[in-house]
């Protein structure tokens, strides 16, 4: 997914040159190495400092640019929390925070980095919208929806590859759920690479037991 994260960046570079790209110390774990490629001038790694990270967005943001700032989903929600509620919605600036690797998805990193309460942190911030990608083709037109959104929003992001979920010319509407599956007894409400599968799977194994099950 980070390789469709990274070309997506660029394709709205491309078009727009006041999208900009911040990075915590991890731009070779999220692939934007071949954006500086492309942009040298447009994305700034800052370190291993993600409230700072923050406020440049910030700074960028009432410049006029549109930032595009990415770390664990660990560091996003639990440290730099502070300065995204204040320094960026309060403030009603229009910072792109990507939190990559939450839950069961940082695997190698371990327990220290495995943040379950990112979602529930970033919802408790008012007007915010918070997404998470299931496949590459909800990644980037999600992506390109939030980019033109006057306001801040929190992307959670897997890394690794994943096969589409979606066809190419599905539409999207950010904020907003999608049917995936139309079902008569229960329905099961998912996000996310992990959890939409295993949604689908459980519903598969769940109609030979003869229960239609819908999963949004």
């Amino acid at each position: 997914m980070r390789t469709f994260y990274t070309d997506t960046l660029i394709e709205l570079a491309e078009k727009d040159p006041n999208i900009v790209v911040l990075e915590a110390d991890l731009m070779k774990c999220h692939g934007t190495i071949e954006f500086k490629e492309r942009f040298p001038e447009r994305i700034f790694n800052v370190g291993v400092a993600e409230a700072n990270m923050i406020g440049i967005a910030a700074g960028f943001s009432a410049s006029g640019k549109t930032p595009f700032a990415a770390t664990f989903a660990c560091f996003a929600s639990r440290r730099a929390f502070d300065q995204f509620f204040i320094s960026g919605n309060y403030a009603k600036l229009n910072i792109k925070l990507v939190g990559s690797d939450a839950g069961i998805t940082a695997v190698y990193n371990g327990g220290t980095h495995m943040t379950f309460e990112d979602i529930g942190l970033m919802r408790t911030i008012p007007d915010l919208i918070v997404f998470e990608p299931c496949d590459p083709v909800s990644l980037r037109k999600l992506m390109l929806q939030s980019a033109y959104h006057k306001g801040c929003t929190y992307m959670r992001l897997y890394r690794n590859p994943v096969e589409n979920v979606y066809k190419e010319d599905e539409e999207f509407e950010l904020g907003k759920g999608k049917v995936l599956k139309d079902g008569e007894d229960i329905t099961l409400i998912a996000i996310g690479v992990v959890l939409v599968r295993e949604a689908l799977a459980a519903a598969a194994k769940l109609e030979k037991k003869g229960i239609s099950a819908a999963v949004i």
